[in-house]
């Protein structure tokens, strides 16, 4: 791609000059830079020329000075410094920048020409210069020819770069989207615009507020069906309880009659044994005429003996119990005294 290649060449040439600290200019190369790019017109501030100016400017300076020209000895800056401020005295700070800008050109020739692959080291001083000199060194016209041409080319490398980092920006952009209801151009890349979220969204709380409604009225509805099942369970309760008390009440009142006809049915048969006849009566006992016929007596004895029954007398009494197997008894031996008698008639 050509942005690699561009990138490829940048860094060859970097390599070339020696690499120099990526930070941020200083304010002292911040203004040396900005003097420089203003001087050849680079283009106004702001610009990709312009910014591609300094960048080329603060690459040459810190390849050859290293940065905020630290690579300068003491008594190096001292001499320029002499120089230039004198300048600045008299003809303003445009005057300074330039002449700092002849001083460390004119140092850059001088190492260059003393050494010709760049070194730590940092050549001899000159000697110092008089106050006459206020006007700056300038460089011989060969060095500066190459210095100029070198920024020109770092210029024009810095450019391309920027222009591939442009063309590469555009080529990886995401594709712009549409939105899929109304088809108008959605910026953030969203599948919608701000309008069409924003009715999606009003759709949505009004959907969502009418389920509300719709859960609320089931739940009125599953609370009044609760209600009327509870009403119901608590009528059929009391109609139970009242069943039941009407079952205790005649179950009550059975028992009172039942005791009512135990207690009769005692006072009558203790009558029917204080109206006995003292002397035994077989004809008596069973309750038969004297001339009664075989089948009346057999008849009679079984009434006697189902009425004297103490399988039928056991809610009685212990005492009228006893008095009852007596009558049984009775009833029996009259029996035997009748089929005895029938027996010995002719």
């Amino acid at each position: 791609m050509p942005s690699t290649r561009l990138i490829v060449v940048t860094l060859g040439m970097a390599l070339q000059l020696g690499t120099p600290d990526p930070g941020p200019p200083s304010a002292l190369e911040q203004a040396l830079i900005e003097h420089v790019c203003t001087a050849k017109r680079a283009g106004t501030p702001g610009t990709d020329a312009y910014d591609g100016c300094l960048s080329a400017q603060l690459l040459s300076l810190r390849t050859d000075f290293g940065r905020d020209l630290s690579r300068l000895s003491v008594s190096e800056r001292r001499t320029i410094d002499s120089v230039c401020t004198k300048v600045n005295a008299v003809r303003g700070r445009d005057a300074y920048l330039a002449c700092l800008n002849g001083q460390l050109a004119s140092w850059r020739d001088r190492w260059r020409a003393a050494h010709p692959a760049p070194v730590d080291a940092s050549p001899n001083p000159s000697p110092p210069v008089s106050a006459a000199s206020a006007v700056p060194v300038s460089p011989s016209p060969p060095a500066a020819s190459r210095s100029y041409g070198l920024w020109i080319g770092v210029t024009v490398v810095t450019v391309l770069l920027a222009a591939g980092g442009v063309l590469v920006a555009k080529r990886t952009r995401r594709p712009t989207r549409t939105c899929k209801v109304c088809g108008v151009e959605v910026p953030d890349g969203g599948e919608l615009c701000q309008k069409c979220r924003h009715e999606a969204a009003e759709v949505r709380r009004l959907s969502a507020v009418e389920r509300a409604h719709e859960f609320l009225a089931k739940e009125d509805e599953r609370r009044a069906q609760r209600d009327e099942e509870q009403r119901r369970e608590r009528a059929r309760q009391d109609e139970e309880h009242a069943r039941r008390q009407q079952e205790r009440v005649e179950e009550e009142a059975r028992q009172r009659a039942e005791k009512a006809r135990q207690q009769e049915e005692e006072t009558r048969l203790a009558r029917e044994i204080e109206l006995a006849p003292e002397t035994f009566d077989p004809y008596v006992v069973l309750g038969v005429a004297r001339n009664a016929s075989k089948e009346e007596i057999d008849a009679a004895y079984q009434a006697a003996k189902s009425k004297y029954d103490p399988d039928q007398l056991s809610y009685l009494s212990a005492e009228l119990q006893e008095i009852f197997k007596a009558k049984a008894q009775a009833v029996d031996r009259a029996y035997q005294m009748l089929t005895a008698q029938e027996g010995e008639m002719p």
